[in-house]
């Protein structure tokens, strides 16, 4: 199996060979226009030269060629322009070339020639049938005196030539694009090693968290889409980490909170089995277990209740919200005359009807005062108030207990989350009451948020949407 590196690097070095193929051709066909143009262009302005002298010549002689000259003529122009020359009459008799003069009864005729004879220019290539002993490019050039054309100048120039210059730059093009691939080979194996790096240690942190060591943390410096993956990364290791720790915690509290009553359960029925305990006070230490059952009872409902939880669908109906929450407030009379609190209610009208889970909702009124209940100090307030809009109904619940620590907020809805040990005076909960709190409020569409500031209390406010499953 191939590793990320390995596939961009060849990704990369792929698209850059295509590209580079791509572009030696275009540059090759490119290279051999250029220069076949420029060749053609300096060979018609030779031609050009040519047949000029000689249609001055052949008026200077009455309309006749001077062979004799003309052979003389050419011979200077072959040197001059160092290339091959032919002269042809309107006959395509060949009076003259810069190899020595031709038999004038050998008639020269091709049909790349033909044109020449009706005054225009041709361009052609190969040996012309053999007229050539080597391919050659020929420019022709008609001869004219006045509007009549008497013969015509073929300059040519060997095909070699033009294919070696050709082939030099050929060369030349190769070796600067092969250049160009080794340092851009170089820059993609360094671009995708510095890519897959971060992708690398990632795996490798993943395989040792996956192995249970949270401590493992990566370090990239690029702000990018790499760069971001690396710090959600880390952020993932950090939650898994306080997860951890929390989890940790809370088994150790659950341990704690288990074995206590099952200690002095199995005290109390010992001594009942033993008949040290009096007849009269049987039936209190018995109250006494029943009260411990309950509370491992309760215990065990809600570590059951945080999973069912996420998965249930509220069962909503209609119902008022201010009747709701008197009556769970009248459920904590007891611990409130106990306590001397003061617990106030002000409401947003006398019936305010909301369409949602009905238990479910004074489970949520009920952990919430339940909070403040146990950490509102002697002689304290409560405050529940209710408000609503056109989007939701908010229900806030507020004390002016110590509060909660700034440290302490982010974590306050998590399960088993039950703040600083050497803080939390009280040890009997387990963690679990604000995350089923959550839990209700999320599955009924709605949110819950907490504002504290230690030694002002705590205001917690949870929203349940109008149109709320």
């Amino acid at each position: 199996m191939r590793t990320i590196f390995q596939k961009q690097l060849i990704l990369y070095l792929g698209t850059l060979i295509i590209c580079l193929a791509l572009l030696g051709v275009m540059l090759s066909q490119v290279i051999r226009t250029y220069f076949t143009d420029q060749r053609v262009e300096a060979l018609q302005d030779s031609a050009a030269r040519v047949a000029y002298s000689l249609e001055e010549m052949f008026q200077f002689h009455f309309g006749i060629f001077d062979l004799g000259r003309l052979n003389q003529e050419i011979s200077a122009m072959h040197r001059f322009l160092d290339a091959r020359l032919i002269v042809i009459n309107s006959d395509f008799q060949v009076l003259a070339s810069s190899q020595g003069l031709v038999d004038s009864q050998a008639p020269l005729y091709h049909r790349d020639l033909a044109p020449l004879m009706e005054g225009i220019p041709i361009v052609a290539y190969g040996t012309l049938d053999g007229l050539y002993p080597e391919p050659l490019l020929t420019v022709g050039k008609p001869i004219r005196i006045g509007d009549q054309v008497v013969g015509a100048v073929l300059v040519g120039t060997s095909m070699a030539e033009l294919e070696t210059a050709i082939a030099e730059m050929y060369l030349l093009t190769l070796l600067s694009i092969a250049a160009s691939a080794v340092i851009a080979g170089a820059f993609i194996y360094m671009f995708s090693k510095a890519v897959s790096r971060p992708l690398r240690q990632m795996n490798e942190a993943a395989r040792v968290i996956a192995g249970g060591d949270f401590e493992k943390r990566i370090t990239v410096q690029s702000r990018d889409e790499v760069g971001q993956l690396a710090e959600s990364f880390n952020h993932m290791a950090e939650s898994l980490q306080e997860q951890e720790r929390i989890r940790r915690d809370f088994i150790a509290n659950l341990s704690h909170d288990i074995r206590s009553p099952l200690t002095s359960m199995r005290g109390f029925l010992q001594a009942i089995d033993d008949g040290t305990v009096p007849a009269e006070k049987i039936h209190y230490y018995i109250g006494i277990v029943m009260d411990e059952s309950d509370r491992l009872i309760k215990l065990a409902n809600n570590i059951l209740d945080v999973e069912l939880l996420q998965e249930a669908v509220p069962y909503s109906s209609a119902f008022d919200i201010n009747d709701l929450i008197r009556r769970t407030v009248l459920s904590f009379e007891p611990q409130a005359t106990a306590k001397n609190l003061q617990i106030h209610c002000r409401f947003a009208h006398k019936y305010d009807e909301i369409w949602a889970d009905y238990d479910k909702i004074q489970r949520v009124i009920y952990n919430l005062v339940d909070n403040a209940v146990k950490f509102v100090p002697e002689a304290g307030e409560i405050m529940i108030e209710v408000n609503l809009d056109d989007e939701a109904c908010y229900v806030s619940v507020q004390d002016n207990g110590r509060g909660i620590s700034l440290e302490d907020q982010p974590q306050i809805f998590d399960r088993f989350f039950k703040g600083d040990p050497s803080r939390n005076e009280y040890k009997k909960g387990s963690g679990l009451g604000l995350s089923i709190v959550r839990e209700i409020v999320r599955a009924h569409g709605g949110q819950v948020t907490v504002k504290s500031s230690p030694g002002e209390g705590c205001l917690f406010t949870f929203s349940i949407p109008k149109t709320s499953v």
